[in-house]
């Protein structure tokens, strides 16, 4: 048993909040139905932080992590061995053993201890959000009250492979723009310490009315040369800036916006983000989680602060007792494909099979995408480099041809 803070809406409309012992989620949600109230939210009571054992505060509120290769493995071989029928305890016991990653395997004995000691196998996880998220927990709850543990770990394994399968393709094809642009920036810097001084005096000494290019090339030399402290000053004030503001709210906010608007990114991030969608939504719908309570935790691991704002919407909608697809529909986030699979599935009660459809078409849109990424980026950062290296050029020559005229003449 365990303390849940929910809220929920009576037979009149009125919002509640409340507190009540449970053995897990799923049946606060069954308490809570027999009285009349529709959950809309429900969250594990933590402890409180003065508390916490020793060993959590001093290992569990650092900045340590834990690779997510590390979460898959153990979450599929946990998953393995749940159906073989091993007892929970023995085997998480010996997968603390096998645990390569220190972090992971002090959690893992924790948890093991906990479990020993009567705590569920969800709260003891909830324990350690910086290795099991709240999709993870949740996961792991709906699948201990339906009896299907098993299935939806191994589920959610699939989940997180093919995230962290997605993330680590898209930097492979984002090493070569990384890389020119670098090459780029160090070129600048180069040309701009070591040779513009050079062209400059002589420019200088034969009095010559510089062009623009020329201009902006020197005032760049001299930024460098001169006042390179100020430059370091403002990039590392920028950036820092520029992660403070996206750090807020309304940051936040702008930036979740501009993914879907930046050229080229969008559509693979849109493809992305469906897919993450699509997999949570079916993980935890077929997991037998109540549909507000899915939508609630979707809203939260989304990783968008504005498709949250969307998921809201749909939850108010289905608290109202609309279905899901007439939101998705009404969205300009999401894909229409989205909305017509959703409803397709309401209305022939097959929704998880609509979602695991939706999962394999946009995962092989999001496979396709990555592929064709480096394709696509390379002619824009070829132009990026024409331009920049035209443009360094005719600030260096153009007034070597004036000399050359005024020497001619």
């Amino acid at each position: 048993m365990g303390t849940y803070i929910y809220k929920a809406v009576d037979s009149n409309g009125k919002m509640i909040k409340g507190e009540m012992e449970a053995a897990s989620e799923v049946d606060l949600t069954t308490q809570l139905a027999k009285t009349g109230y529709l959950p809309v939210s429900i969250n594990f009571k933590t402890q409180n932080p003065q508390s916490k054992s020793i060993f959590e505060m001093n290992l569990f509120n650092t900045k340590k992590t834990v690779k997510q290769e590390a979460v898959v493995v153990f979450t599929r071989q946990f998953a393995t061995i749940i159906k073989a029928a091993i007892p929970i305890v023995e085997g998480l016991g010996v997968l603390a053993e096998q645990a390569e990653d220190p972090v992971l395997k002090e959690a893992l004995k924790q948890i093991v201890r906990d479990v020993e000691g009567g705590t569920s196998l969800s709260q003891a996880l909830a324990k350690h959000p910086g290795i099991f998220s709240e999709l993870y927990v949740n996961t792991v709850i709906a699948g201990e009250s339906g009896g299907v543990l098993d299935k939806v770990l191994m589920k959610l394994s699939k989940v997180m492979e093919d995230d962290f399968e997605t993330r680590t393709n898209i930097m492979a094809a984002l090493r070569y723009p990384i890389m020119a642009v670098i090459a780029l920036i160090v070129a600048i810097v180069v040309l701009s310490v070591f040779v513009v001084p050079q062209f400059a005096k002589v420019y200088m000494d034969a009095k010559l009315e510089l062009p623009l290019p020329t201009q902006v090339m020197i005032l760049i030399s001299n930024l460098l040369i001169h006042q390179w402290y100020l430059v370091i000053v403002a990039v590392v004030g920028g950036f820092f800036g520029v992660k403070n503001y996206i750090a807020t709210k309304p940051g936040r906010f702008f930036w979740d916006g501009l993914k879907f608007k930046i050229i080229i990114f969008n559509k693979v991030y849109i493809k992305m983000t469906m897919l993450r969608f699509a997999s949570m939504l079916s993980v935890l719908y077929q997991a037998g989680l109540p549909v507000l309570k899915t939508l609630d935790i979707v809203s939260l691991t989304i990783g968008n602060s504005v498709l949250a704002k969307e998921i809201e919407t749909i939850k108010r909608d289905v608290a109202d007792g609309k279905g899901i697809s007439g939101a998705v529909l009404n969205s300009k986030f999401f894909p229409r494909l989205v909305g017509y699979m959703i409803s397709v599935g309401e209305k022939s009660g097959s929704l998880p099979m609509m979602m695991d459809s939706l999962c394999e078409y946009f995962d092989m849109e999001v496979k396709n995408a990555i592929k064709n990424l480096t394709t696509m980026i390379e002619p824009l950062i070829t132009a990026v480099l024409g331009v920049a290296v035209m443009g360094m050029a005719l600030a260096i020559f153009l007034p070597m041809w004036s000399m050359i005229q005024v020497l001619k003449r």
